[in-house]
């Protein structure tokens, strides 16, 4: 008896086992984490990029104004937040996928887990403020032959006048200052850059006020077309999400996915 109660119990280990990989391999994100969270009463809190799979129960300290932002590769986008001690132990269960996710969302998800174990924070936009007024663009440009890029892809919208124009790439310490006097979206002008890679790139009004802010990955003019191609199927997926579950950070997962595609390292924030 005591032989056939353990056999028995075999594939009930090997059912649970592999139903633990699938959930573990289709894992969600902790994108935004405030406060002290746990998953599944374990004793490390959460941190931002951690894995929350599906299933998974979330419980927080007894401290006010506790959040957390979890992001699912089905597109889901949950938050939880908690005021007092009878709801933050209760804790919150992870809901199990809607649907499936395919192939190319569960490589973005491994992507995006990837670049943000490179950097200190996953916002790659510049620490200051965002009016209200501030256009914000990821962009895929060509790399000329004289080591230039065209402005006329990421300024297509801008109006004419004159700007004042930085531009830093990831290696660089500080941004380079340029002046700009654009004609619109005809213009031709160009702007050096030093190799290929990221940038940012900020742009000001005459008056001083914030009017652009663009992440550029710079490639090869040969490898353009099919960079272009990955990071438009991935725009076309984060938009989406975003129209079923409004508020994913799409600029942020765009600049990521523009690091990954970029090849190289990226500098520490």
């Amino acid at each position: 008896m005591l032989l056939k109660t353990w056999l028995a119990a075999i594939p009930l280990l090997i059912c649970s086992a592999w139903i633990y990989a699938e959930t573990t391999a289709k894992s969600g994100i902790a994108w935004e984490v405030h406060g002290n969270w746990y998953l599944n009463h374990e004793q490390h809190p959460l941190h931002k990029g951690d894995d929350v799979p599906p299933g998974a129960l979330l419980t927080a300290d007894t401290t006010a104004n506790g959040s957390i932002l979890v992001l699912l590769p089905d597109g889901q986008r949950l938050f939880y937040d908690c005021h007092d001690a009878h709801t933050c132990s209760q804790g919150f269960r992870i809901p199990a996928l809607m649907a499936e996710p395919d192939k190319d969302a569960l490589e973005l998800f491994d992507t995006i887990r990837r670049v943000m174990k490179q950097v200190t924070s996953t916002a790659s936009l510049p620490k200051a403020p965002v009016v209200s007024t501030t256009t914000i663009v990821e962009t895929v440009v060509p790399i000329q032959s004289d080591g230039s890029i065209a402005l006329k892809r990421p300024f297509a919208a801008l109006p004419p006048g004159h700007y004042r124009l930085t531009l830093q790439g990831e290696s660089e310490a500080e941004p380079s200052e340029h002046s700009l006097s654009w004609s619109g979206p005809h213009d031709e002008g160009h702007l050096a850059l030093t190799g290929p890679g990221t940038y940012r790139l900020r742009l000001f009004g005459s008056l001083g006020g914030e009017r652009l802010r663009v992440f550029i990955l710079a490639v090869p003019s040969e490898s353009f077309s099919s960079t272009q191609k990955d990071f438009e199927e991935t725009n076309k997926d984060l938009q989406e999400w975003n129209e079923i579950f409004p508020g994913w950070p799409i600029h942020e997962w765009l600049q990521l996915y523009l690091r990954s595609l970029s090849g190289t390292q990226p500098e520490k924030d």
